[in-house]
């Protein structure tokens, strides 16, 4: 029972963790612009916060497998706080990079160690990943209607608060979660050698792959939108219908996690997310935008939590917290290196998004090439 109270409560707390950067992310870019920045300074915002997360994650999960993970939760819940004061007290750019930067370091406390300690509770580690990466996928579908509300509601710096009293509960569910959780210290593990394997690979390349390609999309899309004059709401639509589907289709695969092969679903998932956002591309006036985005949105469901599952449970127990590190580092890097990529082969929005969709096979070659070598799924169901 004590078990059970502890996992609601880590979820709770990823809920409310993930909540402050989903409710956040739409409008930073907002904020930034209305202190006076130009493109070059709003293009900044992004690498700002990855480069700090690259750095740093791999580090992190490395101690989650000496039993830190209690210090790396709550100090990256706490890094965030502090990121959500800076914005907040902000008379110029300058203070906006340095909280991005904080965010970023809060990220990368937090993300790897909350993988690593949904493992150790719940009935089976799958499904305490499903039901993680379910919150994920909630705080996606609340978080930007949210900060919307709070921005043309009140203002920015109500945003900033908002997501700060998400935080505060973060911190406190997560504090409460720990008293009731034994973490060994452990004085070995973090093996670089234990995550050298098939799944843990493929996954990795898979989400480097889907990362360079959906952040493209999430930045030039609307880019787009804005340089023809298409209503607001078209883009909104897209990408709520994108991050609803997202939302029901985690939760349904948390039900059925026991008795999916998830290298199955990460290929389907990975086909049927890089396919809504082609259609959406190659046609970004059709008049069947929403069942494409649909399309976006059930692919991503089913892909990201495949992918974790399969990147750290095919993976030895002591190092887990490293293998989260470097497997969630590739989201990050792909976001770094995507859209410039993509800007420096493509001389408009929409030609700069098919160059990133190009580079797409090479997650569908990954997945396809693990499902080829592996009979039977490694994946411990339990």
């Amino acid at each position: 029972m004590m078990k059970y109270t502890a996992e609601v409560l880590l979820n709770v707390g990823t809920l409310c963790f993930f909540l402050s950067l989903h409710s956040i992310a739409p409008y930073i870019s907002q904020y930034a612009v209305a202190l006076g920045s130009d493109e070059h300074g709003v293009a900044l915002l992004g690498p700002a916060l990855s480069l700090t997360a690259i750095l740093l994650r791999p580090a992190s999960g490395y101690l989650a497998d000496r039993g830190l993970v209690r210090f790396l939760m709550l100090a990256g819940v706490g890094s965030a706080a502090v990121a959500q004061l800076l914005y907040w007290v902000s008379a110029d750019i300058m203070l906006v990079y340095f909280g991005r930067c904080l965010q970023g370091v809060g990220t990368a406390l937090f993300i790897p160690a909350s993988i690593y300690t949904a493992t150790l509770v719940g009935e089976g580690s799958a499904s305490a990943l499903a039901w993680r990466s379910t919150m994920i996928g909630l705080s996606m579908s609340l978080g930007p209607a949210i900060g919307g509300i709070v921005v043309q509601s009140f203002n920015y710096k109500a945003l900033f608060a908002t997501a700060l009293t998400f935080l505060v509960i973060s911190f406190v569910s997560n504090l409460t979660a720990f008293r009731g959780l034994r973490i060994e210290r452990r004085g070995s593990g973090g093996n670089l050698a234990d995550i050298i394997n098939y799944s843990f690979i493929a996954a990795s390349t898979a989400i480097l792959a889907y990362s360079m390609v959906y952040n493209s999309f999430q930045l030039f899309l609307p880019a787009y939108h804005k340089s023809i004059e298409v209503d607001v709401t078209v883009t909104s639509t897209i990408f709520t219908a994108i991050a609803v589907a997202n939302f029901i289709t985690r939760f349904s695969f948390t039900a059925i996690s026991r008795r999916v092969r998830y290298h199955i679903t990460a290929l389907a998932g990975f086909v049927l997310a890089i396919s809504g956002i082609a259609l959406i591309v190659l046609d970004p006036s059709s008049p069947y935008l929403l069942p494409y985005s649909v399309i976006a949105g059930v692919g991503a469901g089913f892909l990201i939590p495949s992918l974790q599952i399969l990147a750290v449970l095919g993976t030895r127990d002591r190092s887990r917290g490293l293998a989260s590190g470097i497997y969630t580092a590739m989201f990050d890097l792909g976001n770094l290196v995507g859209p410039p990529i993509a800007v420096s082969f493509g001389s408009t929005y929409l030609e700069s998004l098919k160059v990133v969709l190009s580079l797409s096979p090479i997650g569908i070659v990954s997945l396809l090439a693990y499902t080829l070598i592996q009979r039977r799924s490694p994946i411990h169901r339990g």
